[in-house]
């Protein structure tokens, strides 16, 4: 038993080592000018099915797009309905925890910088002062990103065959919030940790595991 508790801890630790690894690197990044690389490289001023992509993977990591995710997972999956729960509860968790850091840590956004595009000030933190009472200066971790990421870890534990999908469509939100200039690569980069890593742990507490690993037929389906 003991051992059982012990290796998902140690896959936890490794993955938040190697996570704070890939941190470290896009904070190299971030004065690199990566936002105009970006909107050179996939043709932003002139590709509108880009920003079309762009603006809907964004939408999946709000809050509606949270929704109408654990909705078509109550409907598709009836027999397990709970999965949409479960997956709720993982991104308000991974909200709260990605929301009191942004605060506490009260970095200022690209975009409210006065420097032109690509000349920020990368590492503009300020601290609470700032980040509990303005939202421009709430920019690390990036709330998108982490929501993206905590989804996609619920359904990529639901269905092992949707992972790239989902890991994908992330992705692409947190290239959203680098190319419109609302982030830097590192708030996207510490983000998808923690919507990643939050959502793991969740996933492993004995009473929500018992709720998305049963193989059980839930006696009382939503109505739909």
């Amino acid at each position: 038993m003991r051992d059982r508790v012990v290796e998902p801890r140690l896959r936890l630790s490794l993955r938040l080592l190697i996570g704070l690894v890939l941190v470290a690197f896009a904070f190299l990044l971030d004065g690199a000018n990566t936002t105009s690389a970006l909107r050179v490289v996939l043709r932003w001023e002139r590709w509108g099915e880009m920003t079309e992509s762009l603006t809907a993977a964004k939408f999946l990591a709000s809050g509606l797009g949270t929704l109408a995710i654990a909705i078509a997972v109550a409907v598709v999956d009836r027999r397990r309905w709970r999965r949409a729960l479960v997956l709720v509860v993982a991104v308000a968790a991974s909200g709260l925890v990605n929301s009191t850091l942004k605060m506490v840590i009260g970095r200022e956004r690209p975009s409210h910088l006065d420097q032109a595009l690509g000349q920020e000030r990368v590492l503009s933190f300020h601290g609470p002062a700032m980040g509990l009472h303005n939202s421009t200066f709430q920019s690390f971790p990036s709330g998108h990103t982490a929501s993206a990421f905590a989804t996609a870890t619920c359904l990529a534990s639901f269905y092992p065959p949707a992972a790239p999908v989902a890991y994908a469509v992330a992705s692409w939100a947190g290239v959203n919030r680098v190319i419109t200039h609302q982030h830097f690569p590192s708030d996207v980069a510490a983000g998808a940790l923690v919507g990643h890593l939050t959502t793991l742990w969740l996933l492993g507490l004995p009473a929500l595991r018992r709720r998305w690993q049963s193989t059980r037929v839930d006696r009382s389906p939503p109505d739909t």
